[in-house]
């Protein structure tokens, strides 16, 4: 059985919010986006990543001559390389999209999704929204942040202070909405009764840090009170920026 639920919410600070959320359990599919690009331009890229993503998965899902735009990794499952090519497309129509007009010009999204399939988890991102795995009162950072500090940090030296305090912490160094193709990160996990996946931009993540998501989700507490428990954490912080949250409960 596959409990969610997710929320978003504009901050303390910022009277607009940017990040667009979305659970469809008939798809499997989870995602979080965090816009940017200024006022409106920024929540326009994020919907279009989202609804480019969730109409390729729908339409191929129950089809046996679907077209692989990007390529096919035979490394990767079906559903993986379904993952990776949405991602791409979104990519590509938030670009398409800023090259209508000049005032839309830089505007872009991180993605962060998961597809479920069975008990299988594909985790997909570009940007810095994160996908965590909670599992027997451990946190995991599933994704990939695609940040300028985590260049400058590749061996994972670094502690968690002293990246949260890093001015360059917010620089990204890839987001959809790009010319080209992006680096998709791609990874499948079998998933384990009680499993917890947590999907965040960095509204949430970058304010509470680990040790409190960790605390939040070793709770037990039902999938819409942690995930509330996690933003209203974010905003007695002082949540600077939009903060936005899916928390999957996954039970065989």
């Amino acid at each position: 059985m596959i409990e969610s639920y997710g929320l978003s919410d504009p901050g303390c600070v910022r009277t607009d919010n940017q990040d667009r959320v979305l659970t469809d359990h008939s798809l499997g599919l989870f995602v979080v986006a965090d816009g940017m690009g200024g006022h409106k331009h920024g929540e326009k890229a994020a919907e279009l990543a989202v609804d480019t993503m969730k109409f390729f998965l729908e339409s191929s899902r129950d089809s046996f001559d679907i077209t692989w735009p990007f390529g096919y990794n035979f490394e990767l499952s079906i559903d993986a390389n379904r993952l990776f090519t949405g991602i791409q497309l979104a990519n590509r129509h938030v670009w398409n999209y800023a090259e209508t007009a000049s005032d839309f010009v830089g505007m872009g999204t991180t993605v962060a999704a998961v597809l479920l399939s069975a008990e299988n988890a594909i985790v997909g991102n570009v940007g810095d929204s994160r996908v965590y795995l909670f599992r027997n009162g451990e946190l995991q950072q599933i994704s990939f942040d695609d940040s300028f500090v985590n260049t400058l940090n590749p061996a994972g030296s670094a502690s968690e202070h002293e990246l949260m305090n890093n001015p360059m912490r917010n620089v990204l160094t890839q987001a959809a909405g790009a010319e080209g193709p992006v680096d998709v990160h791609i990874t499948e996990l079998k998933l384990a009764s009680n499993d917890v996946l947590l999907l965040s931009s960095d509204g949430l993540h970058a304010v509470i840090g680990d040790a409190a998501i960790r605390s939040i989700l070793g709770t037990g507490q039902s999938v819409e009170h942690q995930a509330e428990r996690l933003v209203a954490a974010a905003r007695v912080n002082g949540a600077p920026d939009n903060v936005s949250s899916i928390v999957i409960a996954y039970n065989l």
